[in-house]
């Protein structure tokens, strides 16, 4: 009689697939709250007033996590969902300034079994920028970064800092699209419970509305 293995399943292909279907979630929620805002909406505004007032971003970055220790150096990538909220003032044209609160929907992986942990916010950032067009915001992000370090064997609240840049585009009436990097570190005194130093890079797609 002759014997037909089955073929077992990949786990990288099962981990893509899981993280592909994480990601089209949180863009489908983004795209659905942009809809539902726009069917409340007040009338557009005029463009000298884009980027001014409330707004509220979401959709999806990947976390570039980095783990130092005296002994070693271990890098791992996460994707999470993102939200933003953020409030802009108008300053002399064409220069405005934003102050948001960034806040990861998912934890990072740092190795197996830990984790930097979700914080309410993640971030706290100023951001001066400058109007590249009436619909076009170049701006800088400089702030606060907060997470909790999570293992088997304990977890430690962090601190740190966040810096980085973005651009904000509108593209139909109050909707916008928006891009950004950035570095986030924990302070020095901050550390795993091995003594762990951490860093990260994450890179964001968003939609979002201004209200």
């Amino acid at each position: 009689m002759i014997n037909f293995d089955l073929p077992k399943s990949i786990p990288l292909y099962t981990s893509f697939f899981h993280e592909w279907c994480f990601m089209k979630k949180i863009l489908t929620l983004a795209a659905l709250v942009v809809v539902a805002q726009t069917s409340f909406a007040q009338p557009v505004k005029p463009t000298y007033a884009y980027f001014e007032g409330a707004n509220l971003s979401m959709g999806v970055a990947q976390n570039a996590t980095k783990a130092v220790s005296t002994a070693s150096t271990t890098k791992a990538n996460t994707n999470v969902g993102l939200a933003k909220l953020n409030y802009t003032f108008a300053l002399a044209y064409p220069a405005k300034l934003g102050v948001s609160a960034t806040f990861d929907l998912k934890n990072s992986k740092v190795v197996d079994g830990q984790v930097l942990a979700k914080n309410s916010p993640s971030e706290i950032t100023i951001e001066p920028g400058v109007l590249l067009r009436s619909n076009s915001l170049l701006y800088a992000k400089l702030g606060t970064y907060a997470s909790t370090y999570q293992s088997s064997v304990g977890s430690r609240k962090l601190s740190g800092s966040s810096y980085g840049i973005g651009l904000k585009h509108y593209v139909y009436g109050q909707n916008f699209i928006q891009a950004e990097w950035t570095q986030r570190a924990t302070d020095t005194v901050n550390a795993g419970l091995g003594g762990d130093k951490f860093k990260q890079s994450s890179a964001a797609l968003l939609v979002g509305f201004n209200f």
